[in-house]
């Protein structure tokens, strides 16, 4: 496709007041997007549904198409992959859905679009996650990433963080679907993280690389997260979230609901439970989510082992010392040639090696096994 093409696509997709349906509903009455920019106003009104409104859109979107030729330009620049729903490389999965977007955004590596039709997976919950959740959440996208899974989720904090860690940690495949342009990551906080996933990973946004977060993007890119993976797990939700938004787009979709259940007294697990009553596959370990696979094929494995982790020997003494629960490092059993000062400078180095947490300024949590 030549610039003028693509210029021509990207501004009727991003005229406003044309939403997805309505764009290809326009393109598959003209087959090319320019045939549509061209058609006079009486060829636009036998279209079904279009109207004197929308006619009016169309024909003035002209406006935009220096600040898109700016966009093109700048996704050139940074390596930015510009995938239309017509193109090969689109997801067959995403094209079955009721409001597939015309133009994807993607940073990273391509390739792990060519196998989301057997092994994708969304994990979604919480932005506030108990320490039980974070651990299933690991436990669970491990499980998955490990056995050649595609781990799809949305860069947001929480449940979606720790999915996206956990598949990294396995070298495995993750696609973070964002509610804002690739150039402007949100929370700025996750710009590191997005660096690692568009290392082997993939980022994906539906609006135009520039576009600042709003509001109203994150409830539309759930219906991509959705869209994307053959089933939605859900850690930890409450009743009124996003999480729960997207098990809906998902039911939309005719796809797989899954979701771990919580304790009936925490409000982050209300939303799950409630998942599960209304007839989600309760989960509970990775068998589970196969046993609920519209059908079951086994991806390939990752096949690039993990790097075995070094730790001093005071590192590891100070390691043992932590249990698999969250402690207050008070109530930790110091022997007696480590001294406080000595126990917090190890503590804080395990922390940036990724080997525990800080709930708390004064408690631990273990996250890793060593072997």
């Amino acid at each position: 496709m030549s610039e003028s093409e693509l210029l021509d696509y990207l501004q009727l997709s991003y005229a406003h007041g044309v939403g997805p349906s309505t764009f290809l509903k326009l393109v598959k009455s003209r087959s090319e997007a320019s045939q549509i920019l061209e058609a006079s106003s009486k060829q636009l009104r036998a279209i079904h549904g279009i109207g004197d409104k929308l006619v009016s859109i169309i024909h003035s979107s002209h406006q935009t198409r220096e600040l898109l030729q700016q966009e093109i330009q700048a996704c050139q620049q940074q390596e930015t992959h510009i995938v239309l729903y017509h193109d090969q490389q689109y997801p067959s999965l995403l094209k079955q859905i009721p409001s597939p977007p015309p133009v994807l955004f993607c940073k990273g590596n391509l390739q792990v679009l060519n196998n989301l039709d057997s092994s994708s997976i969304a994990i979604v919950g919480t932005r506030h996650p108990t320490h039980y959740g974070k651990r299933i959440a690991h436990k669970l996208a491990c499980n998955l990433s490990s056995r050649g899974y595609t781990i799809v989720s949305g860069l947001a904090r929480g449940i979606d963080r720790v999915a996206h860690e956990a598949a990294l940690s396995e070298f495995g495949p993750t696609i973070a679907v964002l509610g804002s342009g690739l150039e402007q990551i949100y929370p700025a906080s996750h710009s590191d993280l997005a660096l690692q996933i568009q290392t082997d990973g993939l980022l994906i946004s539906e609006v135009l690389p520039s576009s600042p977060p709003h509001s109203r993007l994150f409830p539309r890119r759930n219906r991509i997260i959705s869209g994307l993976s053959l089933a939605t797990l859900v850690v930890e939700a409450a009743l009124r979230s996003g999480a729960l938004i997207t098990a809906r787009h998902a039911t939309e979709q005719n796809r797989e609901i899954l979701a771990v259940p919580g304790m009936v007294d925490t409000a982050v697990a209300s939303g799950c439970n409630k998942l599960i009553k209304d007839g989600a596959q309760l989960v509970e370990s990775y068998e589970d989510i196969l046993a609920a696979l519209p059908f079951y094929t086994q991806p390939l494995p990752v096949t690039e082992t993990r790097k075995p982790l070094e730790l001093s020997p005071t590192e590891q003494i100070v390691l043992e010392l932590i249990p698999d629960s969250p402690t207050l490092i008070d109530l930790l059993p110091i022997p007696g040639e480590l001294t406080t000062g000595k126990l917090l400078s190890t503590l804080t180095t395990l922390e940036f090696k990724q080997v525990i947490t800080r709930p708390t300024s004064n408690s631990v949590l273990r996250t890793v096994a060593l072997s």
